[in-house]
């Protein structure tokens, strides 16, 4: 048994140097684990539909939902806000659930999108009947007559 194992490892090691070696262009093994790692912690289940930014208009627009914008407070003094939205940043999101109506729908929204992904699951298990997520956020946000400055 120990010489069929040495022997096994022996060919197991030796297959590498017999591998083709031209360099391919890929991912660094850095950059997939900054992905992984990302997608993982950024993984935030619950019962909400994430959307693109031209739906969130529509819906907006159309006003069936309301927007819960949850920057923090600087971020929202530097980009402003779009009109109409609620803003509770996401570390009091929770602390603050009694603010909001569990019957109205809700479009969470942040700079990027995770945050975003993080409030919409906090409402979904809170009770809240409909909850959308916005995909992407205030950086790239191209319906600026939307926006309004904050003092």
């Amino acid at each position: 048994m120990k010489k069929f194992f040495l022997s096994t490892l022996s060919i197991l090691l030796a297959v590498p140097t017999f591998a083709d070696t031209t360099p391919v262009k890929s991912e660094s093994l850095k950059d997939k684990a900054m992905k992984a790692a990302y997608s993982t912690f950024n993984n935030v289940e619950g019962d909400y539909e994430t959307i693109p930014l031209s739906e969130v208009k529509n819906i907006l627009t159309e006003n069936k939902a309301k927007l819960l914008d949850v920057r923090n407070d600087d971020e929202i003094k530097e980009t402003g806000i779009i009109k109409g939205a609620k803003h509770i940043p996401l570390p009091e999101l929770e602390n603050r659930l009694n603010e909001l109506d569990k019957d109205q729908p809700y479009i969470t929204f942040c700079a990027v999108g995770g945050r975003s992904k993080k409030a919409a699951a906090i409402l979904s298990k809170n009770g809240f009947k409909k909850v959308y997520n916005a995909k992407e956020g205030m950086n790239t946000w191209p319906y600026k007559e939307m926006v309004e400055p904050v003092k």
